[in-house]
């Protein structure tokens, strides 16, 4: 993936449209879905996935509450060197790599520390596996940079809530920058519409993206991951050929 693709070369989906985060209270009108997504790969093979709430999840902030009761155990799990405010990166934690301890004297963490921070990427699918008012899909697309990839799943979005008439939103992180807001099906009598809730989902996107992405690439130094996704997420859709 290109690591310098950025939210300012994406286009709004399905037109030209302000790319700001707005609050729900403050949009002209609130698109009763939305999806989360991010993405994964390397030169050879990119993927996307997608987390869709509908329009109770997105009213209820059930699902990102769910996350968040995750999230407050992985904080008070002793095994784990896990902080409020520390960002859950998929390969990172893939890698067994946590906050470093201080007060230790290895260089890194063990084999069971290791193991536990990898362990956290398949707690995190079964917790997203039952995340109420939530679908989850994936796709795939041959090597090529994250602002494509992007590009490609925004405008298949798109054509599919035009065709069925309904409206969706869409918060997308490419890498490690700051999130885009899409309205996926603009028209010229309404802004786009942002919620706060979904967009702490990114990294349970992040976390269905990255595994799928081991999945299919068939990582030898990952092969742990090859099959949590089907395992876990056996209802997942896709993936779709971007």
């Amino acid at each position: 993936m290109n690591a310098n693709a950025n939210r300012s070369s994406l286009p709004a989906a399905g037109g030209e449209g302000d790319q700001s985060s707005l609050s729900i209270r403050d949009a002209h009108f609130a698109p009763p879905e939305g999806y989360v997504c991010a993405l994964s790969g390397d030169r050879d093979m990119s993927i996307a996935a997608w987390l869709h709430l509908d329009a109770e999840a997105l009213e209820s902030k059930a699902a990102a509450s769910v996350w968040a009761e995750f999230r407050e155990r992985l904080y008070t799990d002793p095994m784990l060197n896990i902080r409020r405010g520390d960002t859950l990166r998929a390969r990172k934690l893939a890698a067994g790599q946590g906050r470093p301890r201080t007060t230790s004297a290895r260089r890194g963490p063990n084999r069971a520390e290791r193991w536990g921070y990898q362990y956290v990427l398949r707690r995190g699918l079964e917790v997203i596996a039952g995340l109420p008012g939530t679908t989850v899909g994936t796709a795939q697309a041959p090597g090529t940079t994250a602002t494509a990839t992007a590009e490609a799943l925004l405008a298949q979005l798109s054509r599919q809530h035009r065709a069925q008439g309904t409206s969706a939103f869409a918060v997308v992180r490419t890498n490690t920058a700051a999130p885009a807001w899409y309205d996926l099906t603009p028209t010229p009598d309404r802004a786009p519409c942002a919620t706060d809730g979904p967009e702490s989902l990114l990294e349970a996107a992040e976390f269905v993206a990255y595994c799928a992405y081991q999945h299919h690439a068939r990582r030898h130094s990952r092969r742990f991951l090859w099959q949590w996704l089907p395992e876990l997420l056996s209802d997942a859709e896709g993936p779709l050929a971007l």
